[in-house]
């Protein structure tokens, strides 16, 4: 993958992140499902989880890693986690922040606990793309039987504690590191057809979602759109979308545009939810053009205090992973 495609990536990422969370978990009446505006911008932004796991592997499979990488990983998740815990609990205003999960931090954990075994895996490419073809058949064959029999103890595990699902966003960021697969995402043909599949997919899943999953779409604050197979399918395509671009005007601008947001990922997940909460608390929401508006600026804001925090190498320890 190029560097402007995986720059794009992690922009996106970024910005879905914002439009998800502050409007699936707003404080205000402004709820998502207030006005089709929002409810539209949620349903795009469900990405935001599975692309960050995506952007992940593939940056973990640029090299070889030692033991002392995968204890210096494992550390970093548990010091992030801790510290904002410590927040939370210390600091009363950000108690109706957005913390950062424990379902997030104990799945990277599992990850780089048993890393070795992916870093054996992505070298026997037959058995890494067998292996993610079972998670895809697991992930989306438990959410199907999730909701045809919702009364099912064993089958009320809650969608962000499937850390199958994570599992698979993440081993296919790896896969896309694979020379073959990478050529072969960077074919015309390929490229064209994925540009023609996103509209497609997305609506595809949109009467998926209101029409097949209706009662539970309502009831479970749209849970299982993270977790279906479409949505896995739509991330695939978007990659192979943003690896295609290429500019050709203020190429520089844009790169460095491009490249100084999009290392604020990891920080603008963690910040964005607490900077929205403040925002609100100084902007009353009155309207869906204020709604708007603070969204615009949560991602400004979250994304400018990530850049002041990267710049101090202390700070930065607790908004990277």
């Amino acid at each position: 993958m190029n560097s402007t495609g995986l720059n794009i990536l992690k922009t996106l990422g970024c910005m879905t992140a914002v439009t998800f969370f502050t409007i699936y978990n707003t404080w205000d009446r402004y709820d998502y499902d207030y006005h089709w505006i929002l409810g539209f911008l949620t349903f795009i932004s469900t990405i935001a989880t599975p692309l960050f796991f995506v952007v992940a592997g593939y940056l973990d499979a640029q090299s070889r890693h030692g033991s002392r990488w995968q204890i210096g990983k494992i550390k970093s998740v548990v010091v992030v986690f801790l510290f904002w815990m410590t927040v939370y609990y210390i600091w009363e205003p950000y108690q109706r922040g957005y913390l950062i999960q424990p379902w997030f931090v104990f799945t990277f954990i599992v990850i780089y606990t048993f890393h070795p075994i992916i870093e054996w895996l992505s070298q026997r490419r037959s058995v890494f793309c067998g292996v993610i073809s079972l998670l895809l058949v697991l992930s989306y064959g438990y959410d199907l039987l999730t909701a045809l029999y919702p009364d099912k103890h064993l089958l009320s595990l809650a969608p962000e504690y499937r850390l199958w699902t994570w599992l698979l966003f993440y081993l296919t960021g790896q896969l896309f590191f694979d020379p073959l697969i990478s050529a072969w995402i960077s074919k015309d043909k390929v490229v064209k057809t994925a540009l023609a599949s996103i509209p497609i997919i997305y609506l595809f899943t949109w009467f998926y979602e209101q029409h097949f999953f209706f009662a539970l779409f309502k009831a479970d604050r749209n849970a299982f759109i993270l977790t279906g197979s479409q949505i896995y399918i739509l991330i695939v395509a978007l990659v192979i979308a943003a690896n295609s671009v290429r500019f050709r005007k203020n190429v520089e601008l844009k790169e460095a545009i491009l490249g100084a947001v999009s290392k604020t990922m990891t920080g603008v997940y963690i910040l964005h939810y607490s900077v929205f909460h403040l925002l609100t608390a100084l902007i009353p929401v009155t309207s869906l053009t204020t709604k708007l508006m603070l969204i615009a600026l949560t991602f400004i804001a979250s994304v400018l205090i990530s850049l002041l925090a990267l710049s101090n190498s202390v700070v930065k320890k607790v908004i990277t992973l």
